[in-house]
C-alpha cells in the first residue's frame, strides 16, 4: 500500500475522532525533523512534528487533522499533548547525552492563553528539562487577536529561557509586519524561498534581505524546505547558514534522531 493510499480521506473524519485522538494516548504521536548547520552538516536542533495514526483510516496528514482542530478550538489542547511528547523526548535525549533543542508549535491564540504557557512551565520542570532546550514556532495560521497578550507571552517565554522562532516567514500572516510588532530570536524562512531560489530573482533578493536582517538584529535564520543540492547551495551562497528540509533529514522517530545526533 502506498503512503497516499494509508492516509484517510477527510470525508471520513469526524469531530469525535478528533477528540478521540486527543484523549487517546496511542493514537497522538511526535517525529522530529532535523535543522542542520550548513557549514559543518551537524543536526543543531530539531521540529517536533504531529503525526495521527487512526484505529481504522491509518495514517491522517497533518494537513487533513490540524485545521479541523482549529476549527474546533482545541489548539490548545493539541500543544498540550505535544508538548508533554516533547519534553519527554528532551528527557529521553538527556539520557543518552544528547543536548539538542526541540521545538514546538503553536499558534498566537495558543501562546496568548496562559493556561497553556503554566502547563509548560510546569511539565518542564516536572521532566527537569532546562528552558533553554526548547523552541517555540510561532505558527502563521491565522491574523493575531490579541497582539498585547502575544507579546507578553513570548517576552514571559524568553525570560524563562526559550528560543522565539517565527515560522514560515514570508507566508501567510509571517510578514514584516509581525517582525516589527514582536521580539523573536530565529526567522524561518518558507518554504516557497528554496522551491524557487533558483529560478527568481524576488525570491533570492528576498532571501538576501531576511539574511542581513537577521544579521543586523542577532537573529538566526533557518531556510525550510531544502530538497536538492542546487537548493542548498543557492541558499549557502546568499548567506544561510541553517536549513531543514528532505536534503537534510526527514521527520523521523526520536531513536533515529538520536542517531544521527551522535
Amino acid at each position: 500500500m502506498t503512503c497516499q493510499a494509508a492516509l484517510a480521506p477527510i470525508a471520513e473524519l469526524s469531530e469525535s475522532d478528533v477528540i478521540n485522538m486527543l484523549c487517546d494516548p496511542t493514537q497522538l504521536h511526535v517525529v522530529f525533523q532535523p535543522q542542520v548547520n550548513l557549514e559543518t552538516g551537524r543536526i543543531e536542533s530539531a521540529e517536533a512534528l504531529a503525526r495521527w495514526r487512526h484505529p481504522a483510516l491509518g495514517m491522517v496528514a497533518p494537513s487533513r487533522f490540524i485545521p479541523m482542530v482549529t476549527a474546533m478550538e482545541l489548539q490548545g489542547a493539541l500543544f498540550k499533548r505535544i508538548a508533554r511528547l516533547t519534553l519527554a523526548a528532551a528527557t529521553e535525549l538527556d539520557r543518552a547525552g544528547i543536548v539538542l533543542p526541540l521545538a514546538i508549535n503553536a499558534c498566537a491564540d495558543t501562546l496568548s492563553d496562559a493556561d497553556n504557557l503554566n502547563f509548560l512551565f510546569d511539565e518542564a520542570r516536572r521532566s527537569r528539562v532546562d528552558a533553554s532546550r526548547l523552541k517555540i514556532e510561532l505558527t502563521e495560521d491565522a491574523p493575531v487577536k490579541n497582539m498585547p497578550a502575544l507579546k507578553a507571552a513570548l517576552s514571559r517565554l524568553q525570560d524563562w529561557g526559550c528560543t522565539i522562532s517565527m515560522d514560515d516567514f514570508g507566508a501567510g500572516q509571517a510578514n514584516l509586519g509581525m517582525l516589527i510588532s514582536l521580539t523573536i530570536n530565529e526567522l524561518k524562512l518558507d518554504r516557497k524561498f528554496a522551491a524557487s531560489i533558483s529560478v527568481s530573482q524576488v525570491a533570492q533578493k528576498s532571501v538576501r534581505f531576511a539574511v542581513e536582517l537577521a544579521k543586523d538584529m542577532g537573529w538566526r535564520v533557518v531556510a525550510e524546505g531544502i530538497s536538492t543540492a542546487a537548493e542548498f547551495n543557492a541558499m549557502y551562497s546568499l548567506g544561510c547558514r541553517y536549513g531543514q528540509g528532505f536534503l537534510l533529514g526527514r521527520p523521523m522517530p526520536l531513536d533515529g534522531l538520536s542517531r544521527c545526533s551522535r
